[in-house]
This record gives structure tokens, C-alpha cells and sequence, in this order.
């Protein structure tokens, strides 16, 4: 039998979650299915990389509790879409449950990357997205001494930040040049390097891993680049992530390297909508951030609930703490010149600010969380050099 919906998000991530709150908000009596294809509450995803150390519950970081989605009618489920049929507006799940939509949102985030890596070992790397992921890592990473964590991302550097508490040998590897270099300039990318330095982790810049061979007491050799090897206990890599869009191909809905969406988020098919990291927008943007997949749920909830919107790309910003400092990175245009940039260093605290026909567009900081606020609000209201230095100048 098929239960018909008026709406099904699919994906119960920020994004989904975001998406199915904002539908009840236009709509109080719509019928409205949310598809969650994990073992617990919807959580914030981001908490997980920051919690290995000292581990988490099942529902610590939900986003909210089960009361809230009974009181406004949002049925969830626990289950995963197998298929979707755009002609019937149907889909199918896991656990043989059938359902028809009138609008259907797809906000199945992503995936990480496999690392291309040979060797008889790489099939025991660890990869986390998922709190599932992440209580694997931590029981793994319990009697483990020596780790190798492969990615120098954000990602990537909060791992090490946790298994540096933990008291572990770290070596950190990363293909770039220096650390952070999607979100960092080269001064704030020196700044964390000192820290994990200065914390006793061995970073390796410039290399990746190439090669993981089990040995026969249980390690992993583990062969960086064309000379380095190294014996760990356990491997992580957080070498980037891709939009899931299975689904969406196998559907027959419009893919390039995510589900391509306009400035309303309807993907090819005018009643579906796709938000968050699965999303790919015109000129080929994906977000991969936290607060844009919030940002992109409430927009396409509201655009399928018929409260139209159009995406008007504002910027987010990227922020971390780690080694007691705190880093921040919102549409920084690092690599272009066309840009004019200023720096401000008072004491702990630094700034890097980008100029262009004196608006601001991007900024930079390290050590002043206390204005992150204000900061992120500087960069999307495009502030004068003038007020910026003379708000954060001092």
C-alpha cells in the first residue's frame, strides 16, 4: 500500500531538517514525512569531529527532541529511499515502505572521498561523516599509539586536536603545500602548523599517502610519498567529500557532480528540490558548509511550500578551535589579486581583510571569537575599510 504525503524531505541533516521545519511554518496542516537514513535524532553533524576524545551519547547533539516533531506533525522516519519515480511521484525505501509525494526535497548531504591508496591495508582506513563513523573511530582509537591522519582540511585538523587529548602520537599528512589552503592565507596556514608543531604532532606537507601494507603484528606500514614510511596503529583520511546523487541520477533527474538546481532550488523536475551539500547551483557551486546547508533547507522549504525565494548566495563563514586558538574563514578570495587585502596583527589577534571597490567580501581571523559575530555580519553587509578598521582595528 502507498501512503501518500504531501510532502517527503528526504535527508535529515541540517539541511532536511531545516527544510521540513520551515514547510510546517508556511503550512500547518500539510501532510509532511521526514526520511532520516540514520540511527538517532537528527543531530549537528559538526559536533562529531570535536567530540572523538571525551565520545558522545546517541542523541547528544539532536537538533531537537522527539516532542518536536510530534507537535507539529512531522512524521519521521528511520529509513533509506532506494528509488524515486519522478513519473508516479513515488519512492521506495529499504524496509519495503512505499510512499507518494506532492513535493519532494532531496537533502541526502554527502560522501567522503576513497582515498586512492594501495596496499593490503587499505580497506582498515578510517572515514567519518556520520556519528556512526565516529563511534567506530573512537573504539578503534582507543588502543591505538600511533595515528596518521591523512587530510590537512578542517576536517582533518580537528581529528588531530582529539587525538592529541587523547594522549596519542600524531602524524598529520597533507597534499598541499600548506594546511588549510582552500580557506587559510599563508600566515594563518603557518599559525596552525606552529600549533600542531608545538602540540608534538609530525606534520608532512606537500605528499599524500601513497601505500597502507598490514604488518604481521597487527600495525600498518604506511608509505608517504616516494621515501616515508611509518608505522601507525590505526589510519584516517579526510580527504574531501562528494554530493550523494545516486539517487537523484538513477531517478533521471539533471546531475553534474551534484543534483544541478536553479535559484529556487528545484532541480529538473519542477516539484523536486535538493538543498545542502547534495546541491550543485548555477555556475557549478557546491557549499560544503554548515550554515549554507541550513541556509539552503529554509529556502527550499519555503520555495516548496510556495513562498518563493530566490538563492541569493550569501557568504558563511568557516570557523574552528583547535590547540586553544580560534580560526574563522568566510569568502576569503585568497588566490585573487583583483582583490585589495589589508592586514591587522594586535597582539594574538590577526585580520585579513578583502577589499573590492571598498566593500568588504572576505575576511580572515585568528583569536577573536568574542566579535565572530559581528565579523560574519561585516562580510555580508560589505562594510567600508573605514568602519572595518575602526571596529576591529583596535
Amino acid at each position: 500500500m502507498i501512503k501518500k504525503y504531501e510532502y517527503i524531505v528526504v535527508g535529515a541533516g541540517i539541511a532536511g531538517f531545516k527544510a521540513a521545519e520551515t514547510i510546517r511554518r508556511h503550512i500547518d496542516e500539510a501532510s509532511l514525512l521526514l526520511i532520516n537514513g540514520e540511527n538517532r535524532l537528527p543531530y549537528k553533524r559538526t559536533r562529531i569531529d570535536k567530540n572523538i576524545h571525551n565520545g558522545f551519547t546517541l542523541n547528544q547533539f539532536a537538533l531537537a527532541d522527539t516532542d518536536y516533531y510530534k507537535n507539529r506533525q512531522i512524521k519521521l522516519l528511520i529509513d533509506r529511499v532506494t528509488s524515486i519515480n519522478l513519473k508516479t511521484k513515488s519512492l521506495q525505501t529499504e524496509r519495503r515502505n512505499q510512499f507518494s509525494w506532492g513535493k519532494l526535497i532531496l537533502a541526502m548531504g554527502g560522501t567522503p572521498n576513497w582515498p586512492d591508496v594501495k596496499g593490503n591495508g587499505k580497506s582498515d582506513i578510517f572515514l567519518v561523516r556520520t556519528a556512526d563513523d565516529a563511534e567506530e573511530l573512537i573504539r578503534a582509537s582507543k588502543h591505538a599509539e600511533k595515528i596518521i591522519v591523512a587530510g590537512g582540511g578542517v576536517q582533518g585538523i580537528e581529528l588531530v586536536d582529539q587525538f592529541v587529548k587523547a594522549g596519542k602520537q600524531v602524524t598529520l599528512v597533507h597534499n598541499g603545500i600548506q594546511l588549510m589552503n582552500h580557506h587559510f592565507d599563508q600566515f594563518m596556514a603557518q599559525h596552525i602548523h606552529q600549533q600542531l608543531e608545538k602540540n608534538g604532532v609530525k606534520v608532512i606537507c606537500n605528499e599524500k599517502v601513497e601505500g597502507i601494507s598490514k604488518t604481521s603484528n597487527e600495525k600498518y606500514l604506511v608509505k608517504i610519498g616516494d621515501i616515508i614510511q611509518i608505522v601507525a596503529d590505526l589510519v584516517v583520511f579526510s580527504v574531501g567529500s562528494k554530493p550523494q546523487i545516486a539517487l537523484a541520477q538513477k531517478a533521471g533527474l539533471a546531475t553534474n557532480r551534484g543534483i544541478l538546481v536553479n535559484e529556487y532550488l528545484q532541480t529538473s523536475h519542477p516539484d523536486v528540490y535538493a538543498a545542502g551539500d547534495v546541491a550543485e547551483h548555477p555556475g557549478g557551486h557546491i557549499s560544503g558548509l554548515w550554515h549554507a546547508a541550513e541556509s539552503q533547507g529554509i529556502l527550499a522549504g519555503s520555495n516548496a511550500a510556495g513562498n518563493k525565494q530566490i538563492n541569493n548566495r550569501k557568504p558563511f563563514r568557516l570557523k574552528t578551535e583547535v590547540f586553544g586558538q580560534y580560526y574563522f574563514s568566510m569568502n576569503a578570495p585568497i588566490t585573487n589579486k583583483a582583490y585589495l587585502s589589508e592586514s591587522i596583527q594586535i597582539n594574538e589577534r590577526y585580520y585579513h581583510a578583502y577589499f573590492h571597490n571598498n566593500q568588504l567580501k572576505g575576511l580572515l581571523m585568528i583569536n577573536d571569537k568574542a566579535q565572530a559575530k559581528l565579523a560574519e555580519q561585516a562580510v555580508q553587509e560589505n562594510w567600508s575599510k573605514t568602519q572595518f578598521k575602526e571596529t576591529f582595528g583596535k
